[in-house]
């Protein structure tokens, strides 16, 4: 069944066509509009950080002997390279450090980046989430001699370029818009008609976002069983000292209707690359940026914690193997500088200039939790 003949339509239907004639979707003019749209979202940010910010692009790795362990609860992936243990890439973090420190020390700005393909497998649940993929891209970029707030600030601009990119093409995002507007309810989000560039992004500490959930909650209690019923999950407690689940990044984000940071996160929130205030133990200098009207987190980013002395206590913390990170740390503690950097989802960019009912359709070759699909 053709996409365009469904009148009511939900992720789930979505899902049935793709598994049974993916060519009905892929071959849909609104969807065409989808892919060009993520190609112009791919092509703005380059622009903005190449020529704009003078980053430079690397390839990034998509093996080697570890990853990113921070990755909320889904795990890596492992494959033999010619007898050895190797992982798929979760996040090319450790490598972004090597490089823009590398670059610095060759007498070049120390600024890159580059567009990582990521493999994570995530939690069957989390296939209901609308923002979770288990193939997905994430631009990764990283400076030297900078903190978070320096990269909430190249965050902040990249976002807002584009915003302004996408706003001339706004016609033809009005006509995927139509598309998908009846699901918009069903899902969380809110109704769109029009792109509006936003101002200067509102910043929360971490502590002040958890106390304005709890104040909307009790003023609505009915919210939560809301959550629950739309999401098909069980509200995870909120708590001071722990990662914000994603159904209250959602809540947190329908309140808002520009993009906002929360920064300063507990310890235990993010993995042992992410600095710790000397002047605050068990905070983090770290932050994210979520995306209004209900579409939650797209980057996330902090200060590296860079001398080896710190990374391993955090390491054993976290139950990491030291010898498998004897690189990194011979790296670090060698070479080892001040440095900070972030990550943006690349598909959950297009889902919100799009205004996607889910992450699945930003791609014509989804590959969601748990769901098996060509």
């Amino acid at each position: 069944m053709a996409l365009q003949q469904y009148k009511s339509y939900t992720p789930s239907s979505y899902l049935e066509t793709l598994q049974h004639d993916p060519f009905a979707i892929i071959s849909d003019p609104v969807m065409q509009w989808v892919y060009e749209t993520y190609d112009l979202v791919s092509q703005s940010m380059r622009d903005y950080l190449s020529k704009d910010q003078h980053f430079l692009e690397f390839k990034p790795p998509l093996i080697g002997p570890v990853t990113d362990p921070g990755t909320r609860g889904a795990k890596q992936t492992e494959i033999e390279f010619y007898g050895k243990d190797y992982k798929f890439m979760s996040s090319g973090i450790l490598y972004k450090q090597l490089l823009a420190i590398s670059r610095e020390e060759a007498g070049m700005p120390g600024r890159i980046y580059f567009f990582a393909d990521n493999l994570r497998m995530e939690p069957l649940e989390t296939a209901n989430t609308d923002r979770h993929l288990a193939e997905f891209i994430q631009v990764d970029l990283e400076m030297v001699g900078a903190d978070h707030f320096d990269a909430m600030e190249i965050a902040e601009g990249l976002v807002t370029s584009v915003y302004k990119d996408m706003k001339l093409h706004e016609s033809k995002l009005q006509t995927i818009w139509e598309r998908f507007a009846p699901t918009w309810e069903d899902r969380g989000l809110s109704p769109r008609t029009s792109l509006t560039v936003p101002s200067r992004f509102k910043r929360y500490e971490f502590k002040d976002a958890v106390d304005l959930l709890l104040a909307h909650i009790d003023e609505y209690p009915q919210v939560i069983p809301e959550m629950e019923k739309r999401f098909g999950i069980k509200a995870t407690k909120l708590r001071h000292d722990a990662e914000l689940p994603w159904e209250y990044e959602w809540l947190l984000s329908s309140l808002h209707e520009e993009p906002f940071f929360i920064h300063d996160y507990p310890r235990g929130a993010r993995g042992f690359y992410d600095r710790e205030y000397e002047s605050k133990p068990g905070i983090l200098m770290d932050f994210d940026l979520l995306m209004p009207h209900g579409y939650g987190e797209v980057i996330s980013g902090a200060a590296r914690e860079y001398d080896h002395r710190r990374v391993i206590p955090r390491m054993k913390e976290s139950g990491e193997s030291l010898s498998k990170y004897k690189w990194y740390l011979s790296f670090l503690q060698k070479h080892g500088k001040p440095t900070a950097g972030f990550g943006i989802g690349l598909e959950r960019t297009v889902r919100y200039f799009c205004a996607l009912p889910s992450i699945m359709m930003a791609l014509p070759y989804p590959k969601v939790p748990g769901v098996f699909t060509p």
